[in-house]
């Protein structure tokens, strides 16, 4: 059984994760999944549904769409979830939650008490880096909360080295490991013809950046936008693509404005996810500029796709993107990650090989055939179902 907050059809990454795992182990493995979550306005009378082989039940719930800005939306609160857990979990195995800061700690102790292995998949690293509200609170409650969490659970599984290091205290870690996150290789792949999309964006022959991620302080579009400056210093002609919304969108086009590149940049949007390689394909070089970066979804969609990629040292960039496949820079750095992006944009056989590695990457290490395989292996082992 899973927990969530939020479920189909909202999909965030760790949403993505709960499904693509998953519906694999119900089809590959012959798991039975079950996901516990709550109710919010899109799936509205659906209490209970089969989804890609698991049953998703929703319990009644407050739902808040909008957030203080360091907070993603959307936020439940689930007042019934402990006497739903209680009737429904009786007969799992495992009991397995995403993210130790969303159900308090009666939840935990009422799946300890099921009977079943309880796992927890920590997606959200200790915050540093991001503001000091945020990385002070938040450390605190690693310290409080998180740390009798850490105590009840059967097994931990961060989705990189640096999450396992900056989270989980050294008397845990003998019951911690490390599963990366995924990506579907049969749709974000390369060789997609973007010819109409970039027609569509309104974009000139000039190569093209794309960045991908909420629009917020610890995503670092404003050093992108600084270092784009020296780029276009160097390439008149080059571009930048970012998809995605949030708070800070007002302000970074305002920025953009005063750098000269308004023209140059396009914000985008909304986009299904069965369009989301196109734009990939369309980009010569992907960047990911954040200070803050646990295991991002986005940078195993571009190795997928074949995309040589520029991202910073924060968090598990460093184990996702290999020297072979990309560049690592300082978070913050304008001046590195101007130069790092230079160095691609100007070297097609570089972004040529890069990119064969890329995808040889996800194919080999991140496909969620191969996470599923993964997980398969270490529920049986904790489970005693070897």
């Amino acid at each position: 059984m899973h927990a969530r907050p939020v479920f189909y059809p909202y999909f965030g990454g760790t949403e993505k994760v709960v499904m693509e795992v998953g519906s694999r182990l119900v089809r590959d493995h012959g798991y039975e999944v079950q996901v516990l979550t709550s109710m919010i306005p899109q799936a509205k009378g659906r209490d209970v549904e089969v989804v890609e082989g698991m049953e998703v039940v929703r319990t009644p719930s407050i739902y808040f769409e909008r957030l203080p800005a360091f907070l993603p939306p959307p936020f439940t609160l689930t007042p019934t979830l402990n006497r739903e857990l209680r009737k429904r979990c009786g007969d799992a195995d495992i009991y397995h939650v995403h993210n130790r800061f969303w159900y308090p700690f009666s939840t935990y102790r009422e799946a300890k008490k099921a009977g079943g292995k309880l796992f927890l998949t920590i997606h959200n690293a200790r915050p540093q880096g991001i503001s000091k509200q945020v990385d002070r609170w938040g450390g605190l409650f690693d310290d409080v909360i998180g740390h009798k969490v850490f105590g009840l659970c059967d097994h931990i599984n961060c989705v990189s080295r640096a999450t396992m290091e900056s989270t989980i205290p050294e008397e845990y870690r003998d019951k911690a490991g490390v599963i990366y996150n995924g990506v579907d290789t049969s749709l974000y792949r390369p060789g997609l013809d973007p010819s109409e999309l970039r027609e569509r964006l309104g974009l000139g022959p000039g190569p093209v950046i794309l960045s991908n991620g909420r629009l917020v302080e610890q995503k670092g579009f404003t050093t992108l936008l600084d270092a784009m400056r020296t780029v276009r210093e160097a390439i008149r002609d080059a571009q930048l693509v970012i998809i995605g919304r949030g708070p800070l969108r007002d302000d970074l086009e305002r920025k953009a404005a005063s750098l000269g590149m308004r023209d140059a940049l396009r914000f985008v949007s909304g986009i299904p996810e069965n369009m989301m390689p196109l734009y990939y394909n369309m980009a010569e070089v992907f960047t990911l500029p954040s200070y803050y970066e646990p295991s991002a979804v986005v940078l195993y969609e571009a190795l997928g796709c074949g995309k040589p990629i520029v991202a910073t040292s924060a968090g598990g960039n460093p184990e996702i993107v290999s020297p072979e496949s990309g560049r690592i820079v300082p978070p913050r750095d304008t001046e590195a990650l101007a130069e790092a992006l230079m160095e691609l944009l100007g070297d097609a056989n570089l972004r040529l090989s890069m990119g064969r590695c890329a995808r040889s990457r996800a194919e080999t290490m991140f496909d969620w055939s191969v996470i599923a395989k993964d997980w398969d292996k270490v529920y049986r082992e904790v489970a005693g179902k070897v």
